[in-house]
């Protein structure tokens, strides 16, 4: 039988909930392909924007490999962009992840870390113009409810990393599957990465 593959998620001080247990709901109704891991700086509890306290699995300090890494946003981003500590970590853990995956505000981690140089990203569009500061020589898309280049894929805000999650399962399994999981999570998978309805109720150009 097969290794499973790990999904390993970023948490951090005051976490968007949805950024990161709704992708985590798609992942994990396939648990004979996927198992899911928490990491944060030093770990132990994290706590979200809504007061919910998650335990980690892992801190920086631990050796631990993943297939599939995703930064979520929400409030604490704010303290997270400029982490010394958190941005060597993401540059030495990169070159070993088969994807890297971004929710929401997140994206602004990838951007700040240099891994979205080159690239097509998206990210929040209530946001859009404070993440679209960080970084050099990205490709923003304005309009998208997730974006894929290559390995990196990074999405719109909060629920829309349940699609993208989707388009990750599709990519490393099937479409079929993806749908399959969609419909036992009784969710309406919006699968076209460029059909993003909130970019025009923020006025993103």
């Amino acid at each position: 039988m097969p290794s499973k593959l790990t999904v390993t998620t970023l948490l951090f001080e005051q976490f968007e909930l949805l950024d990161v247990f709704g992708p985590l709901e798609m992942f994990g109704l396939l648990p004979d392909t996927y198992q899911l891991k928490l990491v944060s700086e030093q770990g132990g509890i994290i706590s979200s924007s809504q007061g919910i306290q998650v335990l980690t699995d892992f801190s920086f300090q631990d050796t631990f490999l993943t297939d599939v890494l995703i930064i979520p946003g929400g409030e604490g981003i704010k303290n997270e962009v400029n982490s010394s500590s958190l941005l060597a970590w993401l540059n030495n853990t990169a070159p070993n992840i088969q994807y890297i995956c971004s929710v929401c505000t997140g994206a602004v981690i990838l951007a700040n870390a240099g891994l979205l140089e080159g690239r097509k990203a998206t990210t929040n569009k209530k946001h859009y113009h404070w993440v679209t500061q960080y970084g050099k020589e990205i490709d923003w898309q304005p309009v998208a409810r997730w974006v894929q280049d290559g390995a990196v894929f990074t999405s719109s805000g909060t629920a829309a990393g349940i699609d993208m999650s989707l388009a990750v399962i599709a990519e490393q399994n099937s479409e079929d599957v993806a749908r399959k999981v969609a419909i036992h999570a009784e969710y309406l998978w919006q699968n076209d990465p460029n059909d993003d309805p909130f970019a025009p109720l923020h006025i993103v150009r």
